[in-house]
């Protein structure tokens, strides 16, 4: 099986220039091109654009079909049907709203979700349901309006100062929210991880570290050693989340197969606008990355790094704590040597 997107790339001035795909995915003229003159053999095809299935040049314009093809992990995948959830969880669900969060695009506030829950109740079952059977993530909940948020005040660095968080539909979050109930035991988050993970938080997080540098240098049946440790912070982590290896990791897990098309339609076909002091911008695609704000997103980038430390052999001996897109790695040695902590991640 695979899921079809029909792209053109006019030649008409009306175009203004753009391939448009569907969803408004949106690619320059001679970015188009470059691919296409990439994709004329079928080695640079196979290595260069094993999502593009078909290239011609017709006289208005060029033509791609985009193939995402779940055959490649199907054999991974659940085939069983996906759990559903009650009129009860639904219920429970909305009882548990903020009435103070924001309200998105569909412009329904939260506290009327939580106010009124035992009457929208069957409605956003009714939803929520339709959802998971079709495997579809609603195209209307897909747009999300951004609140850049400071991270120092004042700000002096438009790129790096702002935190950019997504002002989602509510229902949208409990559509997410139920389904991370329905397959948490799908999700094979490694220990080391602190964040957005029940029974974990930044204490345990530090706790972990601290007793791992303790037993080296005050506790250790070998005499006192030194720690040498490396601290990583990913650079805009949700928005560079790679959807491609995110999937693939999903269904290394064995995640459904229900589940893993509707997590790939949650991510595809995604918009945003910016809001500032009132005033929206134009409409723009997002072509990789998660929201921030959403429920499911915390989730899906714990499991796009849930393997960063296995590419670092297990005779270097190297601990790894995670809490979120913080990473600490360590690794413990004798008194007046130099470490090759470095030299180990890097090779």
């Amino acid at each position: 099986m695979s899921l079809t997107y029909t792209c053109y790339a006019g030649t008409s001035k009306k175009d203004d220039g753009y391939v448009l795909f569907q969803g408004d995915i949106r690619l320059k003229r001679s970015e188009a091109q470059l691919l296409f003159s990439k994709a004329k053999s079928k080695r640079s095809k196979r290595a260069v654009l094993k999502h593009f299935k078909g290239n011609r040049w017709p006289k208005n314009g060029l033509v791609y079909e985009l193939h995402s093809s779940l055959s490649t992990v199907e054999h991974l995948l659940k085939d069983s049907h996906p759990p559903l959830p009650s009129i009860g969880q639904v219920k429970t669900v909305l009882k548990h709203r903020n009435p103070r969060k924001a309200t998105g695009s569909d412009n329904i506030p939260a506290w009327c979700l939580k106010r009124y829950a035992e009457e929208l109740a069957p409605v956003v079952h009714d939803i929520v349901v339709a959802s998971i059977v079709q495997c579809k993530y609603p195209t209307s909940y897909k747009h999300a309006i951004i609140s850049p948020i400071p991270k120092i005040r004042p700000p002096t660095d438009l790129d790096n100062d702002f935190r950019q968080v997504s002002v989602l539909p509510q229902v949208a979050k409990i559509i997410e929210k139920l389904q991370l109930q329905l397959n948490i035991s799908s999700f094979k988050i490694k220990t080391n991880q602190h964040a957005f993970t029940s029974g974990h938080s930044t204490v345990s997080a530090l706790t972990s570290i601290s007793q791992n540098w303790f037993d080296s240098t005050d506790n250790s049946s070998t005499g006192r050693q030194g720690v040498h440790a490396l601290f990583v912070d990913f650079r805009k982590a949700f928005d560079l989340v790679d959807h491609k290896i995110l999937l693939d990791k999903l269904a290394d897990m064995n995640v459904t197969r229900s589940f893993w098309l509707w997590i790939m339609s949650f991510l595809e076909g995604r918009t945003q606008q910016v809001n500032l002091q009132e005033v929206l911008s134009f409409t723009a695609s997002c072509l990789a990355g998660v929201p921030q704000g959403s429920a499911i997103s915390p989730t899906l980038f714990n499991i796009h790094i849930n393997d960063m430390e296995e590419n670092v052999s297990e005779q270097a001996c190297v601990n790894t704590t995670k809490y979120a897109d913080d990473c600490t790695m360590d690794t413990s040695i004798r008194l007046g040597e130099s470490s090759d902590l470095h030299d180990k991640i890097s090779s």
